[in-house]
C-alpha cells in the first residue's frame, strides 16, 4: 500500500498542477482580453465574438488585446522551455537564456540591425521614419543568439568535452560584455527611436500584432519538436559523463543540439518581445520541485506555467498603474529577483 502511495504522488501532483495551471491560464487569457486602460464588459466581449458589436470594441479585442495575449502566451513557452533545456544542459538551476548570454547576444544584434536599418532609411528619405528592420527583428535576434551560444559552447569546452560549470561562467561573462555593448550602441546612436528600442529591451508586449504571432509560430513548432527529440537523450545526459559514454551516446553532439534548440526558442522570443528575464529561471525550477525528475512532466509544466506567468505578468503590468504601462520584463524581474537570490543562497 505504501509503495502505491509513493508511486502515485508524482502523477497526482502532475494532474493537480496541470488542472490548476490550465484554469489559471484560461483566466489570465480572458482577463488579458477584458482588462486594460478601458475595461470591457463580458457582454461586450460576447457580442464581439458573435460579430455584433461596435467597430471600436472589435478593434480593441481582435487587433490589440487578443494578439497581444496570444503572443505573450507563446513568449512564455519559449523562455520557459529554453530555460529548462539550459538548466538540464548545464546541470545548474541558475541557468537561463539571460544568464548564459543568449538573450544579450540576440538583443545586441537586433539593436545594431535596427540602428543600421534606420540610418539607411533616413539617408534615403529623411521624412520616412518607418524602419523595415522591425519586421525582421526575430531573424536578426536569432542570429545574435546563435553567435553568443556558439561562443559559450566553444569556450565552455574542456579537453574536447563540454564543461557545464565552465559554460555557465563563460555565459555570465559574455552576457555582461554584450549588455555593455548594447548600452553603448544606444548611447552612441542617440536617436529619437531610442525610447522605442529601450522599451523593447525592457521586455515589452506593447504593440504585439498578429504578424508577430505568425513570425513566432514556426519557431515554436520547430523548438517543441526538437525538445521532444531531446527528452530521451536528456535523461541519459543527467548521468555522469563516463557512464554516458559507456552507453554509446554522443554527448557533445546532443549537448550542441540542445543548446541550438534552446537558443532558437529564446532568441526568436527576444526578437518579438525583447529580453524578458527570469521566466526561464523560475518556471523550470518550480516544475522540478513539483514533479521531481520526470522530464516529460517537467516539460508540460514549463509549457503551461511559462505561458501563465508571462500572460499574468503582462496583465498586471498594464492594469495596476493604468493608464501607465509597466513592461512585462519589469514585472517578471520583480517576481524573479527575490527567487533568484533565494536560489543563489541555496547554492552557496
Amino acid at each position: 500500500m505504501t509503495a502505491n502511495v509513493t508511486v502515485n504522488k508524482p502523477s497526482n501532483r502532475l494532474a493537480t498542477g496541470l488542472v490548476i495551471g490550465g484554469i489559471g491560464l484560461i483566466l489570465a487569457v480572458t482577463t488579458g482580453v477584458q482588462a486594460g486602460s478601458v475595461d470591457l464588459t463580458w457582454s461586450q466581449i460576447w457580442a464581439a465574438l458573435a460579430g455584433d458589436s461596435t467597430e471600436h470594441v472589435q478593434r480593441v479585442i481582435f487587433e490589440i488585446r487578443l494578439p497581444r495575449t496570444l503572443v505573450g502566451l507563446m513568449i512564455g513557452i519559449h523562455f520557459a522551455v529554453s530555460g529548462w533545456l539550459l538548466q538540464l544542459l548545464s546541470r545548474n538551476p541558475l541557468a537561463e537564456p539571460g544568464i548564459l548570454g543568449i538573450s544579450a547576444g540576440a538583443s545586441l544584434v537586433a539593436v545594431i540591425a535596427f540602428i543600421i536599418g534606420d540610418w539607411l532609411v533616413s539617408s534615403a528619405n529623411p521624412y520616412n521614419n518607418a524602419s523595415p528592420v522591425l519586421h525582421y527583428l526575430p531573424l536578426f535576434a536569432m542570429a545574435g543568439g546563435l553567435i553568443a551560444a556558439s561562443a559559450v559552447y566553444l569556450l565552455g569546452l574542456s579537453n574536447g568535452r563540454l564543461s557545464p560549470l565552465k559554460m555557465t561562467l563563460t555565459g555570465a561573462v559574455i552576457a555582461g560584455m554584450l549588455h555593455a555593448l548594447t548600452t553603448g550602441a544606444l548611447a552612441f546612436w542617440g536617436h529619437a527611436h531610442t525610447e522605442l528600442v529601450a522599451q523593447w529591451l525592457a521586455g515589452s508586449l506593447y504593440g504585439a500584432k498578429w504578424n508577430h504571432l505568425s513570425s513566432l509560430l514556426p519557431w515554436t513548432v520547430i523548438g517543441l519538436a526538437g525538445v521532444v527529440l531531446l527528452v530521451r537523450p536528456l535523461k541519459v545526459m543527467q548521468l555522469d559523463d563516463q557512464h554516458v559514454h559507456t552507453l554509446g551516446l554522443s554527448l557533445n553532439r546532443w549537448r550542441a543540439f540542445a543548446l541550438l534548440i534552446a537558443t532558437l526558442l529564446a532568441a526568436s522570443a527576444v526578437g518579438v518581445a525583447g529580453p524578458v528575464g527570469f521566466i526561464g529561471l523560475l518556471i523550470p525550477h518550480i516544475s522540478r520541485k513539483l514533479v521531481g525528475a520526470n522530464l516529460p512532466a517537467q516539460l508540460l509544466f514549463c509549457v503551461v506555467f511559462g505561458a501563465l506567468l508571462t500572460v499574468g505578468a503582462d496583465v498586471l503590468g498594464r492594469t495596476l498603474f493604468t493608464p501607465y504601462e509597466v513592461p512585462v520584463g519589469v514585472v517578471s524581474a520583480i517576481l524573479g529577483v527575490p527567487f533568484f537570490l533565494y536560489l543563489l543562497s541555496r547554492q552557496s
